[in-house]
């Protein structure tokens, strides 16, 4: 009871502060945060937020939907940003063990579980997201197309169109920061040579006054109209899509707590007034989209296995596109959805050069933890064997065949034999296991929760996304990427009961930096290995480079969409 009262008064005492503040100004500040990440060691209180993207979406909810609307605009204050995020970090305590003699290896699990669920948001590229929509969605658009008026094309297609409308509008916004006298400014202000308000009187007035405007409303280039989508998106479709994922401050009671539903994320354009509408993460459009529609069709009857059926060969069908990219020379072979013992399909079997990779594909839900530590053990380890477990066992099912003496038939669903398999000319066998849901630090140090025997290897298990993100790195940016894989499954197996890491491309990202410190760790057993989020930004590097090579581009086709005139906003400063 303690504890809920600690909860309840460190929520009201964060909503009291956050309604004095006027909402644009307040969520356009953090909405500029989330758009520009300013790099983290600049600003010593932005810090202390343990969750930016989360945290943030959490005081803008609060601000947004609090009864009482504050008049007062919020900049950058260094001391109110501090206390927001003591706040923050206050409540989210709340939801973890209190009491060191209480935290059991269960506790600890469920910590994990209740971390990975509410402190990340969605961790992928945009073009991986937008290709879920097309692939997963598109056999169900004439249901989604009644039900809400908007086809697959237009869900994609508007997406980018917002995106390309902030980077019109921040390149106005910004025009100032290319001129000579600015960047003399800048050179000078940052080597201290001169104060802040010494180099703006220096300035003419023209950039002066750009470059106040800028530090008054830095949120100014994420407002748009809808006549900003009309320019080359049917009308009906634009409102329809603002209806349903934008939403108004206003009232809303219900909202209250950071393990909530946060209405921000399934509608993440605030409309501040009339046909003035804020990003606040435009990254979030896509997730909103898929689970909007997700949601929609898997309640129907009519639907819901057919959904689930078609994610799960999706899933199977991008997983084999991934290995397909990779091992396409002619010494390895690919087997989709093939039989070794009878009655048991296989998702896929890559074999190259004395060795065998066994990849199960596994789409199932993982839901979200109870805060009760005790359901939502039993729930987890329910989740964990329905997906990973069983994608384990079914590859231990191969690998014993790989482990015996005598040859075995790999065969299609008719019975006729594709190829047979001598062991003996096998030197190594790995087992992978792809997931649809992020498991976070259950996935990345798989013997807090996979039943193995003692001396069998652990599988490598990984989420479809940073799969794709690490394979098409190797690709482009390594040599002999084939081997350069086969040398990270040959290292990360060793590192399950002794490493640390909330996400598997904190892991890869290591592994693409210092891949012999890398093995040295791996073979470190009675040594712990902590993986830093930071070591993921090699893939943010290539990525903002261009080198990643998605199928989906981020943005709509710039000569098309400036066809005729140029999309300059109408909504009002």
């Amino acid at each position: 009871m303690a504890k809920n009262e600690k909860l309840e008064n460190a929520i009201d005492k964060l909503i009291r502060k956050v309604s004095t503040f006027e909402p644009e100004s307040f969520a356009g500040f953090f909405a500029y945060l989330i758009k520009r990440r300013p790099k983290d060691f600049i600003d010593i209180e932005l810090n202390k937020f343990e969750s930016k993207l989360k945290d943030f979406f959490y005081l803008i909810a609060l601000n947004s939907f609090t009864e009482n609307k504050g008049y007062e605009p919020f900049d950058f204050n260094p001391a109110t940003i501090s206390e927001l995020a003591d706040l923050v970090n206050e409540i989210r305590s709340c939801y973890h063990v209190q009491n060191f003699e209480d935290y059991t290896e269960d506790a600890a699990i469920h910590e994990m579980a209740f971390r990975n669920h509410f402190d990340n948001g969605v961790l992928s590229y945009v073009e991986q997201d937008l290709e879920k929509i097309r692939t997963v969605f598109q056999p169900f658009e004439e249901k989604i197309s009644e039900a809400f008026g908007l086809d697959i094309d237009f869900l994609i297609e508007v997406y980018k169109a917002t995106e390309l409308v902030a980077k019109i509008r921040f390149e106005q916004v910004m025009k100032f920061t290319h001129t000579k006298e600015f960047n003399e400014f800048h050179a000078k202000f940052h080597s201290k040579q001169i104060t802040f308000s010494e180099g703006i009187d220096q300035l003419p007035e023209e950039v002066s006054d750009a470059l106040l405007s800028f530090h008054a409303k830095t949120h100014a280039y994420l407002l748009f109209s809808k006549e900003d989508l009309y320019h080359t998106l049917d009308k009906v479709k634009v409102d329809k899509f603002l209806d349903l994922f934008s939403c108004k401050p206003s009232s809303l009671k219900s909202f209250r707590y950071y393990t909530e539903n946060n209405p921000i994320e399934l509608a993440p354009i605030i409309e501040i007034s009339e046909n003035k509408y804020l990003h606040i993460c435009q990254k979030q459009i896509p997730i909103a989209i898929y689970r909007r529609m997700y949601d929609f069709l898997s309640k129907d009857e009519s639907f819901k296995d057919k959904i689930r059926k078609h994610r799960e060969k999706e899933l199977e069908r991008k997983v084999a596109e991934i290995f397909r990219s990779v091992f396409n020379d002619s010494s390895s072979f690919l087997y989709e959805n093939y039989f070794v013992v009878e009655g048991h399909e296989q998702d896929l079997l890559v074999l190259t050069k004395g060795t065998a990779i066994i990849v199960e594909t596994k789409a199932s839900k993982l839901r979200e933890p109870f805060r009760d530590m005790q359901r939502a053990i039993v729930r987890l380890k329910d989740d964990f064997e329905d997906s990973v477990q069983y994608g384990y066992n079914q590859c231990k099912r191969v690998e014993n065949l790989f482990a015996g003496q005598e040859r075995f038939d790999i065969e299609d669903d008719k019975r006729k034999v594709l190829y047979t398999v001598n062991p003996a000319r096998f030197h190594s066998v790995f087992s992978i296991v792809v997931t649809l849901e992020r498991f976070g630090s259950l996935q990345t140090d798989l013997n807090l929760l996979l039943k193995k025997d003692k001396t069998d290897n652990y599988p490598w298990s990984v989420y479809i996304d940073d799969l794709e993100i690490f394979l098409l790195t190797l690709k482009h940016h390594r040599r002999n990427p084939q081997g350069k894989f086969l040398d990270f499954l040959r290292s990360r197996r060793q590192l399950h009961g002794h490493m640390y890491a909330i996400d598997e491309l904190d892991v890869c990202g290591y592994y693409l930096k210092q891949p012999e410190k890398f093995k040295d760790f791996a073979q470190m057993s009675d040594t712990l290995c902590q993986f830093s989020v930071y070591e993921q930004a090699i893939f943010d590097e290539i990525y903002h480079s261009g080198g990643l090579r998605f199928k989906e581009e981020p943005m709509p086709d710039f000569h098309r969409y400036f066809s005729s005139n140029k999309p300059h906003s109408k909504a009002k400063d």
